[in-house]
């Protein structure tokens, strides 16, 4: 981002046949500016309320959060470089505040790309908050302090001058940002699959290993859920009951036993097709149930 602007202080002080330690200020501002920028960046991030509200796909959030994911890579970039620049400047001065600057930078880049990783994965599960495209730029940034480190470290394996500042590398998080981000993308988008193609092989190998995991994840859930709601189903309502079948035999009791003490015999008891008994006299036929209850009666 900014190297040509070490190079050409370095390239200055060699012409005019000075030490570095001239263009120092130069540096150090340049330094601790983009240090204060990269520190707002992760002071910036947000909070879990506001975290929320983005997988919710709250609309101003969605808004704000893409905006600041965009910060927080920047910041990463910022750190990179201040990397770089401390530790090439520490070749020809070892003043100890660029060692601080240096050390400094490796810590806030691991916070920004924490920042930057757990913003992505809530912007994934809000509706349009993410795309492939707006990764790329966090997987690019990755890539540049993969190779700062590992310029650094054998650089330093190389020189082992007496004397010389042993720079302490910074590791970056594990595992690595955005690809658990990038699978749930694509898992909740699969004609974003294609996308993945114009990432780097190495990343976009990562972010498929990834998703076919949320794929199993997935099955094995429907497979859990598949007992428990049968568990918990109601049971079926029991099948109703066949209706008996009505007595053929007449209980003498009740209105019929009444009847009969009465009147006397009938001069016929019949059992009718509806269930009830006809009791026959000369005035009337007393319709009675099997129970002898009188139902009704009825002109012979």
């Amino acid at each position: 981002m900014r190297i040509s602007f070490l190079l050409l202080v370095l390239g200055a002080g060699c012409i005019a046949g000075r030490t570095y330690s001239e263009g120092d200020d130069r540096l150090l501002r340049e330094i601790s500016r983009q240090q204060r920028w990269a520190q707002q960046a992760l002071e910036a991030k947000p909070s879990p309320d506001q975290l929320e509200r983005i997988r919710n796909s709250d609309y101003e959030a969605v808004g704000a959060a893409r905006k600041e994911l965009r910060r927080l890579i920047a910041a990463v970039d910022r750190g990179t470089w201040v990397r770089d620049a401390a530790a090439a400047a520490l070749e020809q001065d070892r003043d100890p505040q660029l060692a601080q600057e240096f050390d400094r930078a490796g810590r806030v880049r691991r916070e920004t790309l924490l920042a930057a990783d757990e913003l992505a994965e809530a912007l994934a599960e809000a509706h349009g908050g993410l795309t492939i495209g707006d990764l790329r730029p966090g997987f690019e940034a990755l890539r540049k302090a993969r190779q700062s480190e590992d310029a650094l470290s054998a650089k330093q394996a190389a020189a082992a001058k007496p004397g010389a500042p042993r720079l302490a590398p910074a590791a970056l998080p594990v595992p690595q940002p955005f690809i658990e981000a990038a699978a749930k993308l694509v898992h909740a988008h699969a004609e974003l699959a294609k996308e993945l193609d114009r990432l780097p092989p190495q990343d976009a190998t990562r972010i498929r290993a990834r998703l076919g995991d949320l794929e199993r994840q997935k099955e094995e859930q429907k497979r859990e859920a598949a007992p428990a709601k049968a568990a918990t189903a109601p049971p079926p309502p029991p099948a109703e009951a066949e209706a008996p079948a009505p007595s053929d035999t007449l209980n003498i009791a009740n209105d019929a036993a009444d009847l009969i003490k009465k009147k006397g015999a009938p001069k016929s008891i019949t059992l009718r097709p509806d269930g009830l008994f006809g009791l026959k006299y000369d005035d009337a036929i007393h319709l009675v149930d099997p129970e002898g209850k009188l139902v009704r009666s009825e002109k012979p």
